[in-house]
């Protein structure tokens, strides 16, 4: 499984969206829960999606499912 790093953005190597970059964001103080970004690139995005997901372990199992391999890239 993939490490699961809030807050930083990272490029899906392998998995559901490769290709893709992903945001892991803790929404728990407005919703409770956690959102998950995806874009096709970071600085032009032209297609991406987002999910929402109620808590962590949730998130944990969200990225799981997605069999990703996630490098994560230095701010």
């Amino acid at each position: 499984m993939a490490k699961v790093e809030l807050e930083r953005n990272g490029r899906i190597l392998s998995g559901f969206y490769e290709g893709y970059f992903v945001k892991l964001h803790d929404d728990s103080e407005v919703t409770g829960g956690y959102y998950i970004y995806l874009v096709n690139d970071l600085s032009t995005p032209t297609d991406g999606s987002d999910y929402w997901v109620a808590d962590r372990a949730e998130l944990e199992s969200f990225v799981e499912s997605s069999e990703w391999e996630i490098e994560w890239i230095s701010e």
